[in-house]
């Protein structure tokens, strides 16, 4: 059986193909820049992509020695300089 191309003569199923690749891709970039999970259906599974993407470009991140960390009081913010 031969494959036929068929032509689509209305022009708003026309440009439905090409709106739903726009939609996909705001949507990942949404899910990447808000950092929420974006699922796609892959190889018969279902797979954030975000989370997928966050493994794959974070190493762990060195933590702060406490030498180098600010001293801070219980209220978070600075020591001030009392006078008398």
């Amino acid at each position: 059986m031969a494959n036929k191309r068929v032509t689509i003569t209305d022009p708003d199923l026309a440009k439905v193909g090409v709106a739903l690749k726009r939609a996909a891709a705001n949507a990942r970039q949404l899910g990447f820049d808000a950092n929420t999970p974006v699922y796609v259906f892959r190889d018969g599974k279902i797979v954030d992509i975000v989370a997928e993407h966050r493994t794959a470009r974070s190493p762990k991140r060195p933590t702060a020695k406490s030498s180098q960390r600010t001293k801070t009081s219980h209220t978070g913010k600075a020591p001030s300089k009392k006078t008398r």
